[in-house]
């Protein structure tokens, strides 16, 4: 059987893909996917703080805050298929919000997310980084 490796997402498509899937908890996502949807969550976030601070505004502060809310269920979604993909499983979130501990297992979820995809299937269903020529 010989594979043939998938194409990643624009960040775009990326960003979209996070809101098409966000009640998709049981899938895999690539690194690629992952990461592009947090780097245009993060750069998003800063803007708005930055903004904030630079106008003395209140108003972004409600602003980031509801835009928080809107991408709260997407980034997790994307996160529990993220940790699928490297292997482990989406039970890893909710060690993030217990006290004291949860900086930790934050350090190896990043890990986590940073480890490649193997070519094999694994508990969660197929590498979507690798497909058959047969398909």
């Amino acid at each position: 059987m010989e594979y043939q490796e998938y194409q990643s997402p624009s960040f775009l498509e990326a960003y979209i893909n996070a809101f098409k899937y966000c009640l998709d908890f049981d899938d895999r996502s690539r690194r690629a996917e992952y990461w592009k949807f947090v780097g245009i969550y993060d750069f998003v976030i800063l803007c708005l703080w930055a903004a904030s601070k630079w106008l003395d505004s209140n108003e972004l502060f409600i602003i980031t805050g509801i835009f928080v809310l809107v991408h709260l269920l997407p980034l997790l979604a994307v996160l529990a298929r993220r940790l699928h993909d490297s292997g482990h499983s989406a039970k890893w979130i909710l060690g993030m919000f217990i006290p004291y501990v949860g900086i930790a297992v934050r350090g190896v979820i990043l890990v986590f997310t940073l480890m490649n995809s193997g070519k094999e299937d694994n508990d969660w269903g197929e590498s979507p980084k690798y497909y058959t020529e047969d398909e």
